[in-house]
C-alpha cells in the first residue's frame, strides 16, 4: 500500500475512535459540599424524638391511671374521651367548625379558655387539637389529652410552655 493510503486509513480510524469515545455520557458528579455518607445527626435526632415521644405517652398513660379515666389513643398519638355523645353528623374536613374549650395542662391547671371558629386543614390550631376536633361529631362534649409534639412542640405560645402537654375539654357547637 502506499504510504498515503495508510495515512489516510489510519488518521480515518483516529477520527472514528475520538468521535465514539466523545459522544458517551459524562457521569454525573456530586458538588465538592455534598457527600454519600450516612446522616448521623439527622438519624440522632430521629431516634431521641422517638424516645422523648414515649416518655410522654409513659407520663400521659400514668395520669390517666391515676385518675381512673378512660380514654382511647388514636394512631397519632392524641388521647380522647366523649363525655356526651350525639348520633349527628361527624365532623368533616371541608366545613367550619365551632367550638367552646377550656385547656388544662397535665397538673390540671386551667391555661385558657374560650370559643373558635376554625377550618381545618388551615392550620389554625395545634395539629393535635385538630385532630380531635375531627373525631367528634355535632353537638358532643370531648376531653382530649394532646401532647406536647402535638400541640405548641418545643417553643411553647404565649400562655404556654414548652414541652407541656395538653389537655382539652371541648363543647362542640350544634
Amino acid at each position: 500500500m502506499k504510504k498515503s493510503t495508510v495515512f489516510l486509513v489510519v488518521a480515518l480510524l483516529i477520527v472514528v475512535i475520538t468521535g465514539m469515545n466523545s459522544c458517551r455520557k459524562q457521569a454525573p458528579q456530586l458538588p465538592s459540599n455534598k457527600v454519600l455518607a450516612a446522616d448521623t445527626t439527622g438519624n440522632s435526632l430521629l431516634e431521641m424524638n422517638k424516645i422523648l415521644a414515649l416518655r410522654e405517652d409513659s407520663i400521659i398513660q400514668a395520669m390517666i391511671d391515676r385518675n381512673d379515666m378512660h380514654f382511647s389513643k388514636s394512631k397519632s398519638g392524641i388521647w380522647y374521651n366523649v363525655l356526651h355523645s350525639t348520633k349527628a353528623d361527624s365532623l368533616k374536613k371541608d366545613t367550619v367548625i365551632s367550638f367552646n374549650f377550656t385547656t388544662f395542662n397535665l397538673a390540671g391547671e386551667e391555661i385558657n379558655s374560650g370559643t373558635r371558629t376554625i377550618r381545618p386543614g388551615k392550620k389554625e390550631i395545634p395539629t393535635g387539637l385538630e385532630e380531635g376536633l375531627l373525631l367528634m361529631r355535632k353537638g358532643e362534649t370531648m376531653r382530649l389529652i394532646v401532647p406536647w409534639y402535638l400541640a405548641y412542640g418545643m417553643k411553647g405560645s404565649e400562655d404556654i410552655p414548652p414541652y407541656t402537654s395538653l389537655m382539652y375539654l371541648i363543647v362542640n357547637e350544634k
